[in-house]
């Protein structure tokens, strides 16, 4: 017990136990060690404390290892390394503000959508004009065009409003989540394989969907058309800001020296010592997804959790990666933590007019994508 050279082994409650009663029963024979009798209920509470210390020196112990430290342990070691937990972020969208010319709108107003949630301008405005509305929590919260409608804050002269797409805001980083980021992060830094790629567009581009090929073959192509040893990098949705310059001079400096990349989109970058290289990848279309969902709630107080579970639903839907299909029965995984909700109907379709209790196919050059907007769920009694 204690610390070895496989590392820390605890004493358990039942090892302390046994090893205490054997102790007293050797230096007082007959000794009581029912839990009826009074030695017996010490020997319990004595056995139960040195347990739980243990157990708290077993979390000390492994507070370093990033693949089972949690809370603190996990978040300190974010810090040594410099990779903090990321923090919940605020969806943030640009609201028009329709009115009387010249009125000023003046920054903190606020604005809403249907449900409620609030988002406050972020500067002064002046009638005609567009402002950046940022929402009062943090979170994922529908920012789809017009999902902002309502004026919460009067203002003589302005009358309304209209809201353009937005960016969705993020939940806090869970412990997994930060798990996987760190062993990305960590993979960088090693050879240039196909998860260091994906690492590096991933995490320097913020690109959510990548699809690696790597055909390894000598003389055989990929049913894609990918040739003999060569790469085929796919990205799914990309920021408006990212070019296919940044896209193709990642490749470059993680793919390895001499070996070819194929695609439909072709850029020519310098390497580190100015050389040009002609880097080839694909960029896959989204296929929208949308979904027809009837809800049973078994449990009353969950009941009105339908924007959570889209929340939900389209994080998933979002985070997959290019050329992955959408797994009709994973979807029941997201819904049914709710309270056990019942799922009555679960149907999904590619263009929002035929709908199926099936897997819904996403091609080689697509990536799925979903909204708010797209998903439909009908609460029954």
């Amino acid at each position: 017990m204690g610390l070895t050279r496989e590392g820390f082994i605890p004493e358990t409650y039942e090892d302390i136990k046994a090893r205490i009663s054997a102790r007293l029963e050797a230096f007082s024979a007959g000794i009581d060690l029912s839990i009826e009798a009074p030695d017996g209920q010490l020997l319990e509470i004595i056995s139960f404390e040195l347990g739980q210390a243990w157990s708290e020196l077993n979390l000390v112990y492994n507070s370093y290892n990033p693949e089972v430290a949690v809370g603190a342990g996990l978040r300190n070691i974010g810090l040594i390394t410099g990779l903090p937990f990321g923090a919940a972020t605020r969806s943030q969208a640009t609201v028009d503000l329709i009115g009387v010319a010249g009125t000023v709108v003046p920054i903190g107003s606020i604005v809403s959508d249907v449900d409620g949630n609030q988002f406050t301008t972020s500067f002064n405005a002046i009638i005609p004009a567009s402002v950046q509305a940022i929402a009062t929590v943090s979170g994922p919260i529908n920012v789809d065009a017009n999902a902002l409608i309502n004026i919460v804050s009067p203002v003589t002269g302005w009358t309304s409003i209209t809201s353009q797409t937005g960016r969705i805001g993020s939940r806090a980083q869970t412990e997994v989540e930060y798990r996987n980021l760190r062993n990305r992060t960590v993979l960088r830094n090693f050879i240039a394989v196909e998860e260091v790629i994906r690492a590096r567009l991933m995490e320097d581009l913020g690109i959510g969907q990548v699809t690696i090929l790597n055909n390894d073959d000598p003389s055989i192509s990929l049913p894609d058309g990918t040739p003999p040893n060569t790469i085929h990098v796919t990205v799914g949705e990309i920021d408006p800001i990212i070019t296919d310059e940044d896209i193709a001079q990642i490749i470059l400096l993680t793919k390895g020296l001499g070996c070819p990349t194929f695609g439909s989109t072709s850029v020519i970058v310098n390497d580190e010592q100015g050389n040009p290289h002609t880097v080839k990848f694909s960029k896959a279309v989204p296929q929208a997804v949308f979904m027809d969902i009837e809800i049973l709630f078994l449990d009353p107080d969950f009941a009105g959790a339908e924007e959570n579970i889209k929340n939900d639903l389209v994080a998933h839907v979002n985070s997959l990666a290019a050329d992955e299909d959408v797994i009709w029965s994973r979807l029941f995984g997201i819904i049914t933590p709710y309270s056990k909700a019942q799922v009555n109907v679960l149907e999904l379709s590619p263009d929002g007019i035929t709908y199926t209790a099936a897997n819904l196919a996403i091609g080689a050059d697509e990536y799925a994508a979903t909204t708010f907007g797209s998903i439909n769920i009908t609460v029954v009694n």
